[in-house]
């Protein structure tokens, strides 16, 4: 069981470390494309219509990408003071709690996401590159299993210390 375990938190670093990148690659592409259509909007006074279509597929995969990647490591908001004070069995609870409550906004993101995403991708899509919506609701169930998988990994052994992340950030 332990070599499981293992395996699994081996598998959630690479998969952190490729949503990562993906996120950072789309990232550079949101930042390229709309500093292309400020640029091409100030050189010839008209804007690029597409822009905000692609901005905003881009982002919403950005952000649920980002929102699931950084679960395991305690990046979402918490209460760092009330996780000084406590021992670590204590911890070890609160972090199976953790990633049960989040199971359950998993569940409701990548279900009821992936129906929304089968519901608007049939009839609708985006006004000027004809991009069917699917693609910009599917970014919510992937986050989402994303987190969920995260979420599980948190509640294992092996998994990233809080503490030791807290004084590798203070070092850099």
């Amino acid at each position: 069981m332990k070599r499981v375990v293992e395996l699994y938190q081996l598998f959630l670093d690479y998969l952190e470390r490729g949503t990562l990148f993906v996120a950072m690659i789309l990232v550079a592409l949101l930042f390229l494309i709309n500093a292309a259509g400020i640029t091409t909007e100030q050189i010839t006074g008209s804007s690029l219509v597409w822009v905000e279509e692609v901005s905003n597929l881009l982002f919403a995969w950005v952000v649920f990408l980002g929102a699931g990647a950084i679960g395991r490591r305690g990046g979402h908001i918490g209460v760092d003071i009330l996780h000084d004070y406590m021992s670590p069995k204590v911890m070890t609870l609160l972090r199976v709690v953790f990633a049960a409550l989040t199971l359950i906004v998993v569940w409701v993101m990548v279900y009821f996401g992936y129906k929304m995403a089968l519901f608007v991708g049939r009839s609708q899509t985006s006004l000027y590159l004809d991009i069917n919506l699917y693609y910009y609701y599917l970014a919510i169930p992937a986050g989402g299993l994303i987190l969920g998988l995260n979420a599980i990994g948190s509640a294992l052994p092996g998994a990233p210390d809080q503490e030791k992340l807290k004084i590798e950030e203070a070092e850099i």
